[in-house]
């Protein structure tokens, strides 16, 4: 059981590529906050990147990727001494043509950009957010992306460039594969410090544990079941868990259940009596009581809901 895929498909990342951008100095952009986590790749030149509650900027360079989980505020610009303006009031000049493409600024040096977005749902994406920092900065070398930064871009751009039926799809889809990428980047970097559930998952005995609440959500597990399947004391396994993941195994459990009942109630295809037992839970009552607790909504009207914000993106 891959951990980070389960919970992954769960969330449902959507990704969306706002534009290309070719910005000539002097150029300065407020971007405000959003749900959304927002990133940015430097193709071409550099700029300053400036994120609310951040005291320091960053320079970027060719090749570098930014991803913003939290969707903070954020302010780009060529200079630290240019006045910026929020996006929205840039009128025609701030919006992409028909290819996705914007263009302006002061005619000088130019800095060539991919914006865009990645779409988390922000109670099923906890898992995710809660591990990760304000900023996930993966740096260029030698003026260009990584290999497989590159490698993506060069793919998204020949999906942007063609008409092929579908392109779209494949161009959100690779999208896709940046976020997770930049996840993993984060993950492997030395320097940072170690915590939550994405880092017990390299620890011998609780990545285990991990692995089999997530295969067996259903299951009676229990603090001391879980401990003997690992091979360790009752009071040493929840003692370690809950210093590596941050909470303790019957609380991780329970809300991993939880996001999984969001899932399949999203879906509409079960009925609830057997979404509840899939979860682990014996009765219709306790399931729910435990499900409102943890989404603040019963099941029944979280999945009408689901089903009226279905409907309506899809007549949209």
């Amino acid at each position: 059981m891959d951990v980070f895929s389960d919970i992954l498909r769960v969330i449902q990342l959507e990704s969306s590529v706002f534009s290309k951008a070719e910005l000539t100095a002097p150029w300065g952009i407020i971007q405000p906050s959003s749900h959304d986590a927002a990133f940015h790749i430097v193709i071409r030149g550099n700029c300053c990147l400036e994120v609310e509650g951040q005291d320091m900027p960053i320079i970027l360079a060719g090749g570098d990727f930014i991803v913003l989980p939290h969707g903070h505020q954020h302010v780009l610009r060529d200079d630290l001494r240019t006045v910026a303006a929020p996006l929205a009031s840039l009128g025609k000049a701030g919006q992409p043509d028909e290819t996705g493409f914007i263009q302006f600024g002061g005619g000088g040096v130019p800095t060539h950009l991919i914006c865009g977005s990645f779409k988390l749902d922000r109670t099923l994406g906890k898992p995710i957010l809660a591990v990760l920092p304000p900023i996930l900065h993966i740096k260029g070398e030698n003026g260009r992306a990584v290999e497989w930064l590159d490698t993506t871009l060069q793919f998204i751009a020949c999906e942007a460039s063609s008409r092929r039926p579908g392109n779209q799809t494949v161009i959100q889809r690779l999208a896709d594969v940046l976020f997770i990428q930049a996840v993993r980047a984060f993950l492997n970097d030395p320097l940072r410090q170690k915590q939550g559930w994405l880092d017990a998952l390299q620890s011998p005995n609780i990545g285990v544990a991990l692995q089999l609440m997530h295969a067996q959500p259903e299951a009676s597990w229990s603090v001391v079941s879980l401990a003997e399947k690992i091979g360790m004391s009752r009071s040493a396994f929840a003692t370690h868990f809950t210093r590596l993941v941050g909470e303790t195994p019957m609380q991780y459990l329970t809300k991993w259940r939880m996001m999984k009942a969001a899932k399949l109630l999203m879906s509409g295809l079960m009925p609830l009596t057997e979404v509840a037992v899939l979860c682990g839970y014996e009765s219709d009552a306790s399931f729910s009581k435990v499900f409102k607790r943890y989404h603040g909504i019963s099941p029944g009207n979280y999945r009408r809901k689901s089903s009226l914000s279905e409907t309506y993106l899809s007549e949209s």
